[in-house]
């Protein structure tokens, strides 16, 4: 058995940054199930339930055709329900 030791300050510091990444992921989290209650996500909700960081992707998966979109203008919406068969549909089982 390996212990490893460290000053105080370390260990606070560490605490600290576990709480600060664990909260910001219970935040997305929270943002990914309250767009589940909508009909149609904006762009930021989309990609935050993707987990996509740039629009890069989201972009070329609405250009194929894979996920549904509404525009007026500069306003773009994303059809939940297409990302949802999206996800499903694009899903990898266990060997």
């Amino acid at each position: 058995m390996e212990v490893i030791v460290f000053q105080k300050e370390a260990y606070e510091q560490l605490q600290e940054e576990l709480f600060l990444r664990f909260h910001e992921a219970l935040l997305q989290a929270h943002k990914a199930a309250k767009a589940l209650d909508k009909e149609w996500l904006s762009t930021q909700e989309a990609l935050n339930f993707l987990g996509f960081k740039s629009r890069t992707k989201l972009l070329e998966l609405r250009d194929q055709g894979l996920i549904e979109y509404s525009q007026y203008g500069r306003m773009v919406k994303y059809s939940r329900k297409s990302i949802l068969d999206f996800v499903e549909n694009h899903k990898r089982s266990l060997p």
